[in-house]
């Protein structure tokens, strides 16, 4: 829930007062006759390039962001919304990528786990647990104990992402390295409650990633620097959207205007988001310099939770345009030269809904000098910016029929497996 209850977005101005943060159906039936050849797209992966230009062309802009802002006073918005967008590109593209059922074969996985329409109406609710949870928690512990432990926690999970992100980029180079075994090894577990043994192989992949991961992971955990921050803020970010499967528009939907009212009560309602916010000391935020000559020097702030949570909506909205686009051309695949030949109106819609809905947020923040909910415009954006285009087409019926690929098939799965049990019984 790190991406949830730092849904603050997140500008955060810290000066001597701060200026201000910007909190920046029933299952429905598949329609044969308009999916057609989708059913089978468990045979038909799409095989997007991890390398494709605008994947590459986004790491650069991240980089070169983060880089000239060291030097020079870039204004805060164009810093927030530059990385946003940057990260919601790249994890919607090369999630495509990881989770094409040709890729998820190779790595031996069957399906992956993705929400359903009651974990879609409980997140709220499971996020406002948690949220309160810790604000509890710190309001009756020094928070000067708990951070330690947070970011120790924190930076762990830093380097489990950097490598799995490292070592998707580097496959493709040196793919032979995952096969060739450094250490393998049997451990017998037994805890009791809990007997099983277990295998670890290491390859030489892995020690590769392991040493790229460990430089920005142990810089962020000695120095806490805005800079190494960032690093891992984005590489959460990316992985969230890569790896947060939303299965059909229905739980999108259910999802985000449940976050939705979610972030207005807890902004605006209580301080609850805020001070979970400004105590927690983890890379969950991306942090904008203002002015590092000051004293303190002053950062802005955007919560993880403004990128990561419409960015799964986005992705889906990608998912959904590559998925017609198969379908239309009766292709078993994508290619890396085809990529610019998809259109992709939703994707692009739905980004363009993102785009005004931060700058909005910002806008406001700025008129109003007071904290906002990012998603209370975020939301919006994206949600009507899709179903503006889909009742524009009359392809409303069908957007809310669309399942994607992994997760149909699992639902298949699971209803032929319980239909074989009633047949035994």
């Amino acid at each position: 829930y790190c991406f949830f209850f730092n849904d603050t977005a997140t500008t955060e101005i810290y000066t001597e007062q701060i200026v201000g943060s910007v909190r920046c159906v029933q299952e429905t039936g598949i329609n044969a006759e308009y999916m057609g050849n989708i059913q089978n797209s468990q045979q038909r992966p799409m095989t997007t390039s991890p390398h494709n230009p605008g994947v590459i062309i986004s790491y650069v802009t991240l980089l070169a962001i983060n880089i000239l802002s060291s030097q020079f006073k870039i204004p805060v918005f164009v810093q927030m919304f530059v990385s946003a967008i940057a990260c919601i590109y790249i994890g919607s593209y090369t999630g495509i990528h990881l989770t094409s059922p040709k890729r998820l074969k190779e790595e031996g996985i069957e399906n992956i786990e993705s929400m359903t329409t009651k974990d879609a109406y409980m997140f709220p609710v499971y996020g406002s647990a948690v949220l309160f949870g810790l604000y509890l928690v710190f309001k009756f512990i020094d928070k000067s104990l708990l951070n330690p432990l947070f970011t120790l926690y924190f930076t762990f999970l830093a380097v489990i992402c950097l490598m799995n992100m490292f070592e998707y980029h580097l496959e493709s180079f040196i793919g032979g390295w995952k096969k060739i075994i450094v250490l393998q090894k049997k451990l017998n577990i037994n805890l009791g409650f809990y007997k099983n043994t277990e295998t670890i192989t290491i390859s030489q992949m892995n020690v590769l990633t392991l040493a790229l991961a460990l430089v920005p992971s142990l810089a962020y955990l000695f120095n806490k620097n805005w800079f190494t921050n960032n690093i891992i803020g984005i590489a959460f970010s990316i992985s969230g959207i890569q790896t947060l499967v939303i299965p059909n528009f229905k739980v999108g939907f259910i999802i985000l205007w449940g976050l939705f009212f979610y972030d207005i009560f807890w902004v605006y309602g209580t301080d609850v988001m805020l001070t979970v916010a400004k105590s927690v000391e983890a890379p969950i935020k991306l942090m904008f310099p203002v002015d590092l000559t000051a004293t303190p020097p002053q950062i802005s702030m955007l919560g993880l939770g403004d990128i990561v949570v419409p960015g799964i909506f986005v992705a889906l909205c990608l998912k959904y345009d590559f998925d017609r686009y198969l379908q239309n051309k009766e292709k078993q695949n994508i290619d890396e030269k085809a990529i610019k030949n998809v259109k992709t109106p939703y994707f692009n819609i739905c980004m363009i809904g993102y785009m005004i809905g931060i700058a909005v947020t910002f806008w406001v923040m700025i008129i109003f000098q007071h904290a906002q909910p990012a998603l209370l415009y975020l939301v919006p954006g994206c949600t009507f910016s899709i179903l503006i285009l889909a009742q524009k087409n009359n392809e409303v019926k069908q957007l809310f029929q669309y399942e994607e690929a992994n997760s149909k098939a699992k639902t298949l799965k699971e209803k032929a497996e319980a239909e074989g049990k009633q047949d035994k019984q």
